[in-house]
């Protein structure tokens, strides 16, 4: 669908932006390069799951959420700081169940300072942003490095049509 293809392309952008900061060219391939760390809330979405295994990433780790399915940041924080390498943290911006949002200034900051690539299912909330009135929702999110949004869900157009940003040019 629109957002597994989006949450793809925006995966594969920080797999081999993670790589390249670690040293290796990924038009070598995957395979012998640095071990990727990939975390994610405990209530991570299927179509990021299915992505990152698609990309070579694998399922990502999860580190908790609470009872909505927000990302348990103080456990983010303990997973990132127990290894180092190339690391891609995952976040969303609206539960498929819930409807509720990380904490994207703590959650990115936390990201940040490990070096990690924050990469934001958007798939059901990235278009709040656009709404003065649910903006606060999505406030920190422009911290990330890419976001995956999916059309269909909101703006009623066909199925597959996934929206993918990514801040690095490369």
């Amino acid at each position: 669908t629109g957002a597994t293809s989006a949450n793809l392309s925006g995966l594969i952008a920080a797999r081999d932006a993670v790589l390249r900061e670690h040293g290796w060219d990924a038009a070598r391939g995957i395979q012998g390069a640095p071990a990727i760390r990939f975390l994610a809330g405990g209530a991570v979405h299927t179509s990021v799951v299915l992505a990152g295994r698609i990309s070579g990433l694998g399922a990502p780790t999860t580190v908790g959420a609470d009872p909505q399915g927000r990302i348990d940041v103080d456990g983010l924080a303990e997973a990132l700081s127990s290894g180092d390498g190339p690391t891609v943290v995952a976040l969303q911006a609206g539960d498929v169940h819930s409807g509720a949002f990380d904490d994207f200034p703590t959650a990115i900051a936390v990201a940040r300072e490990a070096g990690a690539w924050v990469h934001v299912d958007g798939a059901f909330g990235l278009w709040a942003a656009a709404s003065p009135r649910l903006r606060h929702l999505v406030t920190g999110i422009d911290g990330a490095d890419s976001w995956a949004t999916d059309a269909h869900k909101t703006l009623n157009v066909p199925y597959d049509c996934g929206v993918v940003i990514v801040r690095d040019e490369a």
